[in-house]
């Protein structure tokens, strides 16, 4: 079972994520994710536990722990969750509104 992990201090490394994980079951991988031109961590993260049951309890047992001063936030990524790009909101419009743009700059086509 996949999991997201936000709100992770900047100092917690993987290893100690990983040995709070662990009193749940068993942990395949760990990934907090770092900004690649920094190299600083972006304060989210993914988890894989195999076993659904295990992985739940963590959810239970991290979701809302203080660690660092910042409460963790642990879910479940699901199937909806993976591989759709989300929408992004443009300032730009898509359309001419009342502009009647015909293609011509000071009366000249291009």
């Amino acid at each position: 079972m996949k999991l997201f992990i936000a709100n992770v201090p900047y100092k917690l490394e993987e290893a100690e994520l990983k040995q709070m994980l662990v009193q749940y079951g068993q942990v395949a991988s760990i990934k907090l994710v770092t900004d690649p031109q920094t190299g600083k961590r972006k304060g989210f993260g993914f988890i894989e536990m195999p076993v659904q049951d295990q992985a739940q309890k963590a959810i239970s047992g991290l979701h809302d722990k203080e660690v660092y001063g910042r409460k963790l936030a642990l879910s479940e990524v699901t199937e909806n969750d993976l591989g759709k790009p989300k929408k992004q909101k443009s300032n730009t419009q898509t359309h001419n509104s009342n502009n009647n743009n015909t293609g011509e700059i000071d009366g000249n086509r291009w």
